[in-house]
């Protein structure tokens, strides 16, 4: 493998209850890339559990700072799972901090996070561990094959962009992008990477093979540095 130490954010919509195949195919590419001597921490997002919790949550009139929480707890039971499906080679609990990450990462095995605290997104916690960690490469798994001039669901002549920087991708993301739609990654992602000079690949994660390519060095999805 190309890099030593990364950090990959998988949707939640990939690693899910209902998707137990998805997650075998994760936890064998998981393990390739262990055993390749690359220090691993992986952060999941909450998905669909975590939407139908805050929406049921906010019908009942469940304030936005406990819809956050909601979420959290989503994003950590989906974490969880991943995590007791990579037994033996992952730390067994999902650190709830920074300095949780540090301690379990000291372990030598791979560290799967879910959120941290309210007003952050999984996509910002990645970042802030690729941070902590001085990772060579964030990958972000996601349901899109890059970075797109505008969300190619909704527009036909949306373009993938291969290689931009973290200007040109504010300018993409503050366009368009109606909420929970197309973000790839949160303002707070963007400013601790870019001032932490981590490179970031975007990649489809419908393959889980797509994030073994981008930690090898394959020119794969959309490349943001």
């Amino acid at each position: 493998m190309r890099y030593k130490t990364v950090v990959v954010k998988v949707s939640g919509k990939f690693i899910t209850p209902d998707k137990p195949d998805m997650i075998k195919s994760y936890v064998e590419v998981f393990k390739q890339i262990h055993e390749s001597n690359v220090r691993l921490a992986i952060v999941i997002g909450g998905g669909r559990i975590a939407r139908e919790y805050i929406s049921a949550a906010g019908r009942l009139g469940v304030n936005r700072g406990l819809l956050d929480l909601l979420g959290i707890e989503a994003s950590r039971l989906n974490a969880r799972l991943l995590a007791y499906a990579l037994q033996p080679y992952a730390y067994p609990e999902p650190p709830r901090s920074l300095w949780e990450v540090l301690e379990a990462m000291a372990t030598g095995r791979i560290v799967v996070v879910g959120g941290f605290q309210p007003g952050q997104s999984t996509a910002g916690v990645a970042a802030l561990v690729a941070e902590a960690l001085t990772a060579d490469l964030l990958v972000v798994a996601t349901t899109v094959d890059g970075v797109y001039t505008s969300d190619p669901r909704r527009d036909p002549n949306a373009r993938l962009v291969k290689k931009l920087d973290y200007k040109l991708l504010r300018q993409i993301l503050s366009q368009s992008v109606e909420p929970g739609r197309y973000e790839l990654l949160d303002p707070l992602a963007i400013f601790v990477l870019e001032r932490s000079g981590i490179p970031t690949r975007i990649v489809n994660g419908s393959d889980p093979l797509n994030v073994a390519r981008a930690i090898s060095g394959e020119e794969v999805g959309s490349l943001i540095s």
